[in-house]
């Protein structure tokens, strides 16, 4: 079967019910952010996602009537961040074989204007990768933002790439039918047989709320 940028964008669209994928020859538009803008400030010591964590902070305060912590809005959004590139080249290869460029230069996303989460990608190159080169630009891309990435509290590195661990791993484990996934998951080094996530979202540090189904922090 021959694939184009345009067919993968159509099969991601159907696999995920909360994300659509498109393609696109530039960014979208104003409201859509370009990861290779937004690398290219953070690298440069500024503060792109201040504004996306901000924005959690506050609902996070209204809804639980605290000063939340800093950690929960900054581990939220790094993993919503990596999670652009690593379901894009996740699914993909789990489905395919291959996956769309997710290189930094080759992507952008726009945030649910209420949730906060990507809700919207856009592919802007036409090019495929195969499934050695898609793992290799997940861990680069991913790498140029935990490496840079300075929420005003601390993360562990662990913390960070774990993080891009879990979004592949639950990428591949997505589609119903996805004959590409144990060979694609070996290729990333990701463990499907792993039940607890290696990273935390934090989530449980809210009032009165339990922690999340596979967190780190319940072993049975």
């Amino acid at each position: 079967m021959t694939y184009t940028a345009r067919r993968l964008a159509d099969m991601l669209d159907g696999e995920v019910s909360w994300l659509s994928v498109r393609t696109a020859s530039a960014v979208p538009s104003p409201d859509w952010i370009s990861c290779a803008e937004l690398l290219k400030d953070q690298q440069a010591g500024g503060d792109p996602t201040y504004g996306w964590r901000k924005a959690l902070l506050d609902d996070y305060g209204r809804e639980y009537a605290i000063e939340p912590p800093l950690q929960v809005a900054a581990m939220f959004v790094l993993m919503w961040y990596v999670s652009v590139p690593s379901i894009v080249a996740g699914l993909s290869t789990a489905l395919t074989g291959l996956s769309p460029d997710v290189s930094p230069e080759s992507l952008a996303f726009r945030k649910h204007p209420t949730a906060h989460y990507p809700m919207e990608v856009a592919l802007l190159s036409e090019r495929l990768v195969p499934v050695g080169e898609a793992a290799q630009q997940v861990n680069e891309h991913t790498r140029a933002f935990t490496d840079s990435y300075s929420p005003g509290v601390k993360l562990s590195s662990r913390q960070k790439r774990g993080a891009v661990d879990d979004e592949l791993r639950a990428a591949f484990r997505l589609p119903e039918e996805a004959l590409q996934a144990a060979a694609a998951a070996s290729v990333f080094q990701i463990d499907l047989d792993q039940e607890i996530r290696t990273s935390c979202c934090f989530f449980y540090a809210l009032p009165n709320v339990n922690p999340c189904g596979g967190c780190p922090r319940v072993r049975v």
